[in-house]
């Protein structure tokens, strides 16, 4: 009897355990999905703040009797609220729209706003190791946002359909003299991490192209672009997936002239 007793505390208090550990885990949880959507708030009012409030569209008559929108941004105003602004990247038919900043590293913006202030979602940025728009290839980084912020959207470029859409191919980085710059897609792909497709300094043209050759093969589609030496790119980078994953999405794009 006292061994029947004894095994039924010990499934007892195996159960209390169990339920006090599945408890903890549940509440951890809950405070890191509630931290989450509190800064996924917040990162949002940002943004939409100064979208409604530094940026204009305004609409001209072209050389082609066309309508056209001029999108432009108060770099002047922008600087006040953050010195470390280097330019703003819009792509995906504008559904990504954000500032790009600059720090020393390449951490400080992967958990600090455009206001630079603490925040898990961070703000867009380009590679320390830039120092121009004019390098060879200039990195973007910034968060794959599971509320699709960011570089959130980054994931939609994998559909089948995606460049089906018009302008789908194009990325527009505006700079600080609000002069715009078009971008081509001519290569996608998910890889590990890696600091490869992040080289930001070549030692000729020899090595750049061979850099643009490698990185144009991996896409999973084939644009059917000619890249040259004398050709300038962006890197965009963003996790593919999500927590601790070790792979990331990858878009190269080409300057060409509109």
């Amino acid at each position: 009897m006292e061994k029947i007793k004894k095994k039924v505390k010990l499934k007892l208090k195996k159960k209390v355990i169990i339920i006090a550990i599945l408890s903890i885990i549940f509440a951890i949880s809950i405070y890191k999905l509630s931290f989450f959507y509190f800064d996924s708030h917040n990162n949002k009012v940002e943004n939409e703040n100064i979208l409604n409030n530094i940026t204009e569209v305004t609409t001209i008559i072209n050389d082609k009797g066309e309508k056209e929108e001029i999108f432009s941004v108060d770099f002047d105003e922008l600087k006040k609220t953050n010195p470390d602004i280097k330019g703003w990247i819009r792509m995906d038919n504008n559904n990504i729209s954000y500032p790009i900043v600059q720090s020393t590293d390449n951490s400080y913006y992967l958990n600090h706003s455009i206001n630079k202030k603490r925040n898990s979602l961070g703000t867009i940025f380009m590679d320390y190791r830039n120092t121009s728009w004019d390098d060879k290839n200039v990195v973007i980084f910034g968060h794959n946002g599971s509320d699709k912020s960011m570089f959130g959207r980054l994931r939609y470029i994998f559909n089948k359909d995606y460049f089906n859409e018009p302008n789908k191919n194009i990325i527009e980085i505006i700079d600080t003299t609000n002069n715009t710059h078009y971008y081509e897609i001519f290569s996608y792909y998910i890889i590990e991490a890696e600091e490869y497709y992040i080289t930001t300094n070549f030692n000729s043209d020899n090595e750049y192209l061979d850099f643009l050759n490698n990185i144009k093969q991996r896409s999973y589609k084939n644009f059917n672009i000619d890249l040259k030496a004398s050709d300038k790119i962006i890197t965009l980078s963003t996790c593919n997936g999500s927590g601790a994953t070790t792979k990331r999405t990858v878009v190269h794009a080409r300057l060409i002239e509109r």
